[in-house]
């Protein structure tokens, strides 16, 4: 195979809260010519950054939305993450998105959904077992973090 030889590639990971704009984001990273994948387990990242090394085409720009949706591959983010800066031809960034409390309910309620962790359909009991889970994970993402109020 031919595969990349001295190119970088930009590499944007969007993850953060349930209802805090992932998918406009993602949305927004496609409108601006990124090749966008959305919902991609954290497991899965290494053979996909091996898939793109070796590909030959002319993606130079990828966005990859990874998030609780897939939870039963979510505890693997951390070793994907180690991966990314292992990897001399990425230039990779992590978007962190959040919300207040108060701005994700109205979010659910509006939607009409349910959270992927409210046990009990209860949107509030949800993001805070959410938030449990990814405060380890924004603890180490100083890269950057979007609050939106």
């Amino acid at each position: 195979m031919g595969g990349r030889q001295s190119e970088e590639i930009k590499l944007v990971i969007i993850t953060g809260m349930s209802g805090a704009g992932k998918t406009v984001a993602v949305q927004s990273f496609e409108d601006l010519g990124y090749y966008c994948v959305d919902n991609l387990p954290p497991a899965l990242l290494p053979k996909f950054l091996e898939l793109m090394k070796d590909a030959t085409n002319d993606i130079q720009k990828v966005a990859l939305v990874m998030d609780l949706r897939g939870r039963e591959f979510f505890e693997t983010l951390f070793e994907a993450l180690d991966a990314l800066g292992q990897e001399e031809w990425l230039d990779e960034h992590i978007l962190f998105l959040d919300a207040n409390d108060h701005v994700l309910v109205s979010r659910y309620k509006e939607t009409r959904r349910s959270h992927p962790l409210a046990q009990d359909g209860l949107p509030l009991e949800g993001i805070h077992a959410e938030r449990k889970i990814l405060d380890e994970l924004r603890g180490v993402l100083s890269i950057l973090l979007i609050l939106l109020s």
